[in-house]
């Protein structure tokens, strides 16, 4: 093992780490470590065995490993995109949601002022 793949193993488990451990959401945190736990594995293989990548590709019938690598990664990256815009699609929602709350809050303190009259309170 060269020094380079070590190093490339350890960020691998690094990134997963840093994932799991930041990312929110404690009803996917068991399958979160499962993927994170898969893909350093996958990833040291890939990095420690090139050439069965390479064979794995020829059985799929793609031509090199590093094609395969493109093609998983094209998939993956798609996969993050849609997770990250549907959070962002709940987290507008959520907003929305409280930004009408307020709005009802500040209507009902609005309304209670008003009919408590302006005079009370005053010494005249």
């Amino acid at each position: 093992m060269s020094i380079f793949q070590l190093l490339l193993i350890l960020g691998m488990v690094a990134l997963a780490a840093l994932a799991v451990r930041f990312l929110p959401g404690e009803r996917s945190l068991a399958l979160k470590r499962i993927f994170a736990i898969l893909f350093v594995f996958a990833a040291a293989l890939a990095i420690l065995f090139p050439n069965a990548l390479t064979a794995v590709a020829n059985l799929l019938g793609i031509g090199r490993g590093t094609d395969l690598l493109l093609y998983v990664f094209i998939v993956a990256v798609l996969a993050f995109a849609v997770a990250v815009i549907r959070a962002k699609a709940r987290s507008d929602a959520r907003v929305t949601q409280l930004a009408r709350a307020v709005a009802l809050m500040e209507a009902r303190i609005s309304e209670r002022m008003d009919d408590s009259g302006p005079g009370e309170g005053s010494a005249s």
